[in-house]
Parts: C-alpha cells; sequence; structure tokens
C-alpha cells in the first residue's frame, strides 16, 4: 500500500501537467476550427468574416465584418477553459470593442490585417501557438519546444 501510495504522488505532478496540456491542445484546436469555419462562411456566403477574442472575457468567435450583413444564426460564441488566456495581441478593434485576429475575404484569403501568430497559455505556463500556413490561406497549430 506505502508503494502504491508513493508511486501516485510521484506519478500525480506528470498527470496533472498532461491534464493541462491536454486542455489547452484542446483549445487551440477549437480556436483553428473557428478559423476554418470563418473561411468557409466566407468563400460561400461572398462576405469577410472576422475571428476575434475578448481577452478579458476570454471569449472567441467569428462574425462578419463590420458594414456587412451577415446571418447572425452563422456567428458562433465560444469561452475558453478559465485556465487558459490569449497572450497580449495587437489588433484593431471593431465596433463592439473585440479584437479582430484575423479576416477572410470572399475568396478565403487571409486579409493583410490579420494576426500572423495567435499564442494561448495556461497557468503552468505552458503554451501553443497558431500561425499562418506559408500559403496564407488559414492557420496551423505549432507546438513549443521545451
Amino acid at each position: 500500500m506505502a508503494l502504491l501510495a508513493t508511486l501516485l504522488a510521484l506519478s500525480a505532478p506528470t498527470l496533472l501537467h498532461s491534464f493541462k496540456q491536454r486542455k489547452l491542445e484542446q483549445e487551440a484546436t477549437q480556436l483553428l476550427a473557428v478559423t476554418e469555419y470563418a473561411r468557409n462562411e466566407a468563400i460561400s456566403k461572398g462576405v469577410p468574416m472576422n475571428v476575434w477574442i475578448d481577452a478579458e472575457s476570454g471569449s472567441f468567435g467569428v462574425q462578419a465584418s463590420d458594414g456587412y450583413e451577415g446571418d447572425e444564426k452563422r456567428e458562433k460564441y465560444y469561452s475558453l477553459d478559465p485556465e487558459i488566456h490569449f497572450d497580449p495581441l495587437e489588433a484593431a478593434p471593431d465596433q463592439e470593442g473585440h479584437m479582430i485576429l484575423a479576416t477572410f475575404d470572399p475568396e478565403g484569403t487571409l486579409s493583410l490585417e490579420s494576426a500572423t501568430f495567435i499564442h494561448l497559455v495556461n497557468r503552468a505556463p505552458d503554451g501553443i501557438s497558431l500561425q499562418q500556413t506559408e500559403d496564407g490561406w488559414g492557420y496551423e497549430i505549432v507546438k513549443e519546444e521545451k
């Protein structure tokens, strides 16, 4: 019994770190899916679509760019896990005060103002990033090396 307790005590920090890293990867995957959704909506509706964040509330989503009417049913809103946050990002706010990470043009390309790098971190502090693909058509997940 003592041996089992010792093994558990030694492995608990590693397991906890693994669970935190997994949450971080899940949030990055969800953010990547939102960027892909925005690109698909821009192409199918012929309307520029924004991927935005609200760093204070830990929320993010997709909606039509300011000045364009979009189908409100196509807008998406998500919240980050409370243990995870966006690294500070300099980006232009929209009319609602959200920071615009990416704008997909109706052709499916990213606008020049789109962030090239989006960084998510947890309290560990482990991090994971989304960066623009080389062809500039979207984003990909980049894990940090330790």
